[in-house]
């Protein structure tokens, strides 16, 4: 049975979290305001009690409840409206639980929600709509939530997804949000999730945890590519299931493409398993995928980051990057790169950072870009995938790989024909690392590469170096 039509009417009757009265600050202006804006024209309000609280300011309604016609309940334990009630401090909601009708186990339940000076001490099922379509929300602090997946709730939320509907249930310690708008949002941090799911298809059982994870100072949601964070982080999540498992110990984003950090620690997958479950006619392809990456164990370990920063000075910018990925066991590798730059007259390189299009028709002065790849097994296992596949050996894998490396060579000039040959000598065994510099002329712009890439390309220059 669904409990509303979508996801966000979730909490329908709860939406009334956010509506102020218009009349003198009082209890009955508290049950008034309750009546006219939690419940439904069809819909039945009950409570305990509705009182004022003169020593600490608050105006109380203790054991609400909204019955909707077709039997659903919602319930909240005590309503509080602190401070001035035109103009709340904030208003706190205890004990919140969403029923289904003749169901015992809510489908939702929030030990406390709170919301930090509300424009309105009740809010109505209007308000909420609005704030949904307007994307705007100014703040809420939530605490242990509960999310119970079943027919219902879980195909209201997927309902436009066309995905199967997983059964089970989620747990959330802490959730906060703060000026959230269409192109920015200020502050969202999730603590402590826990969840046991089951896909329905599948048959697939797992169990999900995620320590927290943090966002500050989003800007840039209503502009592609122009978007940039303060601080972004994700500490703690793993996925476990019968036999497999994927966790990731930290990620983290701080700044724009252009400038600041970015990477994972501790990645781990096994899911070794899984392909077993994978549909039949995709199973060969992600088991050659494994045998590549693994050796055919299923275990991959990766950690990676990337850093970018800007050097001023009187006479040019400097754009400096670094940055490596490690699959252990696979191959590594790692880039450094530093541009001498000329941004377009009146620029800054905050707005550059902000604005690709900027740095697209921004003026590179030489500079230089290095890339660094060892190898690990990954590029021979490759051969030795490809010759299983086609029945032959991997000699013949090489051999055809070199001829086709040495045509591509006709098409797109030595250079290239260079760096495939380099790698079919690591799928060779002779080889382990690849080095490849390039460097930039003077001067060069990023529109030339993307407007004409190979013309651009006989331009730069490339040495490579074998180990």
């Amino acid at each position: 049975m669904h409990v509303f039509a979508k996801s966000w009417r979730l909490t329908t009757g709860l939406s009334a979290l956010l509506l102020s009265g218009t009349v003198s600050a009082s209890s009955e202006q508290l049950e008034a305001d309750l009546r006219q804006r939690m419940a439904g024209e069809n819909d039945r309000l009950t409570f305990s009690r509705i009182y004022e609280d003169e020593a600490t300011q608050r105006y109380i309604a203790e054991e609400v409840a909204i019955t909707h016609t077709n039997g659903d309940v919602i319930t909240i334990e005590r309503y509080s409206v602190e401070g001035d009630y035109e103009r709340p401090d904030q208003v706190v909601m205890d004990g919140i639980a969403v029923r289904e009708a003749a169901q015992s186990a809510p489908l939702l339940s929030i030990a406390t929600l709170i919301l930090p000076e509300p424009p309105r001490a009740v809010f109505s099922t209007e308000d909420v709509d609005q704030a949904v379509e307007n994307v705007a929300f100014k703040a809420m602090t939530a605490r242990d939530i509960t999310l119970r997946l079943d027919g219902g709730i879980t195909e209201s939320v997927l309902d436009d997804m066309n995905t199967t509907y997983p059964e089970g249930q989620i747990h959330i310690s802490g959730f906060t949000l703060e000026g959230l708008s269409r192109n920015a949002l200020q502050l969202l941090e999730i603590e402590d999730v826990s969840a046991e799911l089951k896909d329905l298809e599948s048959g697939i059982t797992s169990e999900l945890a995620l320590a927290n994870f943090r966002i500050e100072q989003l800007v840039g949601l209503d502009s592609a590519g122009e978007e940039s964070v303060e601080h972004a982080e994700l500490n703690g999540f793993s996925l476990i299931g019968d036999n497999w498992q994927a966790v990731l110990e930290r990620l983290w984003v701080n700044g724009s493409s252009y400038s600041g950090d970015a990477g994972f620690e501790g990645a781990y997958f096994d899911v070794a398993e899984l392909i077993h479950l994978v549909p039949p006619e995709d199973r060969q392809a992600f088991q050659s995928l494994s045998n590549v990456l693994t050796g055919g164990t299923g275990q991959l370990r990766a950690n990676g980051y990337s850093h970018s920063r800007w050097e001023e000075s009187s006479k040019e910018n400097r754009l400096i990057s670094e940055g490596a990925l490690t699959l252990t066991g696979a191959a590594g590798l790692e880039f450094t790169m530093n541009l001498p730059i000329t941004l377009p007259a009146g620029t800054t390189i905050e707005q550059a950072t902000r604005n690709p299009a900027l740095l697209e028709s921004a003026t590179l002065h030489g500079g230089d870009l290095v890339v660094a790849y060892s190898d690990e097994g990954m590029l021979p296992r490759l051969a030795t995938e490809l010759a299983a596949q086609q029945g032959g050996n991997e000699e013949r894998v090489i051999s055809q790989t070199l001829a086709q490396a040495q045509q591509l060579g006709q098409l797109f000039g030595p250079q290239v024909t260079k760096l495939m040959t380099a790698m079919v000598d690591i799928m060779a065994g002779y080889s382990q690392q690849l080095t490849v510099n390039v460097g930039l002329p003077n001067p060069f712009t990023l529109n030339q590469l993307i407007m004409n890439p190979m013309g651009s390309a006989e331009q730069l220059r490339f040495t490579f170096e074998l180990k």
